[in-house]
């Protein structure tokens, strides 16, 4: 076990790495200014890609489900002809390449029988993705050449329904077959697998089909951190480019940033989320200059850093242009032009452009503050509390792969909570030991499977460890959110009367009412799940404040969802519905008011109903 508290140590750096003043001078190093589409929404799809031309991209990126997650997606002729639609209009627009998503390999039943063998590993599967640990029965045979041959044939039909893109963004990991796992005599590492992979591919889509090549790459926990890095030494191929997130495994905002950028021997991609996966996604406001604008000054510092590409949606309806975060990629594309520029020059330049000059005294203190509603609302003490969006405060992974501390140090896990908290907090002895739902602390191999180091530290109690102060420090930072909110949708609407257009008023209005009423309705749910948490705990505890607090939640919980759903205006579909957080604050009631909750590790109390 202390060589597993050895590789927590190997982790990623902080965020709070000093910044490097950039010059003006090397601004021609960013090549690659691309702009990634999810959704084959039509009207979105073409406004985004004028969008994108205005602001300097120079690519655009096509990906996931809705349009092409994977090459062999261009036989479904709905992907195809919203592929090849984009594409042509990006060409159109004055946007030099295309690039379509692939991900190699794909699942197991794609491909012949003849090239595959009876698994003959013995590896243990607790450290890598759980879609892996139930082992692997057949394999790939990496060895066979006709497998290759017979991979590149199928490309070649693949490409053929879209002829008019001009690059394939490659990844290798989150595939439906993972090539670390597949039979090699000749290739006994991972990495040497992931290399000749990438090796192969390459001379495929570089050398025969003259197309570009990206491998995108990114890891679920620091074990896949080693075969990452020795692939990275060992791919020949001199014509590839890298492109990695901005933050290790998903779209956090507590994540540090990446810390072995200059270790990677090629130009290197850094991947942005303007599309909020995890924020919002747009329906709500996130503008987030600031956030944006630290990352990219602080990869600026890597010579091998040559652009950047940033996602513009969350799938169906929902797009960051002609929203609040548009500005994000305003905001990069004005630091490639001018790296010296501030936040409030970066945001008071948008805003004249987009809302016009007299609202910039209200609107920037509105934008300038939207960071903190996020991060006060969907985040509960530095530990985030939503899956895509939406709420789902029971969702295991929350609290095993999801932490904010997995990527620190085990010597740097105390974080300062401010929001009206103003309290420092150990991210896993406080956050997760407390936050956590028993059940979710007792389930060992999970945790061993991302925080085997934290367990270790005996860091975690597999019993309920929710108290009072807790509680209270949750509902203060929860009402600051609230408030700040309020603040910031008064701020718009002193503007409203300022903007010309009225239709960019009142989305502009909506976005941050809606928030206003999300940040409510997260109040309003923890207060009453967690209450009910303390009232299970102890008897001591069930007193009649708590118990109208908990049936408070429930009430305005269920009215400010209802609100929500019964929105005056039509709000965007994406990942994040209003009726999700409906499915899970019904299951919440039920559990609370009927059934108990011993799923989770509570005891069976059912709440009595308030006298």
């Amino acid at each position: 076990m202390k060589q597993l508290l050895y590789l927590g140590i190997l982790i990623f750096g902080s965020l709070a790495c000093q910044e490097v003043p950039p010059t003006t001078d090397d601004q021609e190093r960013y090549e690659m200014r691309g702009w990634n589409i999810l959704s084959s929404h039509h009207s979105n799809g073409m406004r985004t890609i004028d969008t994108a031309a205005v602001y300097g991209a120079n690519y655009i990126e096509l990906s996931h489900y809705q349009l092409c997650h994977f090459l062999k997606d261009l036989r479904n002729e709905k992907n195809r002809s919203a592929v090849n639609t984009l594409a042509k209009e990006a060409h159109e627009s004055g946007i030099e390449k295309v690039f379509l998503w692939d991900h190699a390999f794909y699942e197991m039943d794609y491909y012949p029988d003849k090239f595959k063998v009876p698994a003959d590993t013995t590896e243990d599967f607790k450290h890598h993705a759980k879609h892996f640990e139930g082992g692997v029965h057949e394999q790939l045979n990496l060895d066979d050449p006709t497998f290759w041959q017979w991979v590149y044939q199928d490309y070649d039909s693949l490409l053929a329904l879209a002829p008019g893109i001009d690059g394939i963004t490659l990844t290798f990991i989150e595939t439906g077959t993972y090539v670390i796992y597949q039979h090699s005599e000749r290739l006994k590492t991972n990495g040497e697998k992931i290399a000749a992979l990438v090796d192969s591919l390459a001379g495929y889509f570089i050398d025969q089909k003259g197309l570009d090549l990206t491998i995108r790459t990114f890891i679920y926990n620091q074990f896949e951190k080693e075969a990452i890095l020795d692939a990275m030494q060992r791919i020949r191929h001199p014509g590839i480019r890298v492109m990695m997130k901005m933050v290790p495994h998903d779209w956090f905002m507590t994540y540090p940033y990446q810390d072995f950028v200059e270790e990677i021997p090629f130009p290197v991609i850094i991947e942005y989320d303007g599309g909020m996966e995890y924020a919002g996604e747009n329906i709500i406001a996130n503008p987030f200059v600031q956030y944006f604008r630290d990352a990219f000054l602080h990869y600026h510092q890597y010579d091998n850093v040559v652009g950047y590409c940033i996602r513009a949606d969350r799938f169906e309806e929902t797009t960051a242009v002609g929203t609040p975060g548009e500005i994000n990629f305003y905001t990069l594309s004005s630091l490639v032009e001018d790296p010296t520029l501030t936040a409030d020059e970066i945001t008071t330049n948008f805003l004249r452009k987009n809302y016009g000059p007299e609202t910039v005294q209200w609107l920037q203190p509105a934008f300038d503050s939207a960071w903190n509603v996020i991060m006060a609302s969907m985040y509960t003490l530095g530990l985030h509390q939503a899956n895509h969006s939406r709420l789902n405060l029971h969702r295991q992974n929350i609290y095993q792969t999801h932490t904010t501390g997995e990527w620190y140090r085990p010597d740097d896990q105390m974080r300062f909570v401010k929001h009206g908290v103003n309290k420092w907090y150990h991210n896993y002895k406080d956050v997760v030991n407390g936050l956590a739902f028993p059940a979710h602390k007792a389930d060992t191999t999970a945790l061993f499977r991302d925080l085997a180091w934290v367990v270790d530290s005996n860091w975690l109690v597999p019993r309920e460890q929710f108290t009072v102060e807790l509680f209270e420090d949750m509902l203060t930072e929860k009402q600051y959110a609230i408030d700040l909110a309020q603040q910031n949708l008064t701020m718009v609407e002193h503007a409203l009367p300022y903007i010309k257009d009225p239709q960019i008023a009142q989305d502009l209005f909506h976005i941050f009412e809606r928030t206003l009423l999300f940040t409510k309705e997260r109040k309003a749910v923890l207060q009453a799940v967690f209450g009910y948490r303390l009232w299970c705990k102890d008897e001591a505890l069930q007193t009649k404040a708590l118990l109208q607090l908990i049936w408070e939640g429930l009430e305005q919980g269920d009215s400010l969802i209802t609100a929500m759903e019964n929105y005056p205006v039509h709000v965007p579909l994406g990942q994040w519905r209003w009726h999700r957080d409906r499915e899970a604050f019904d299951y919440y009631v039920q559990s609370i008011t009927k059934d108990g909750w011993e799923s989770i590790g509570l005891q069976r109390e059912i709440l009595p109903p308030l006298q």
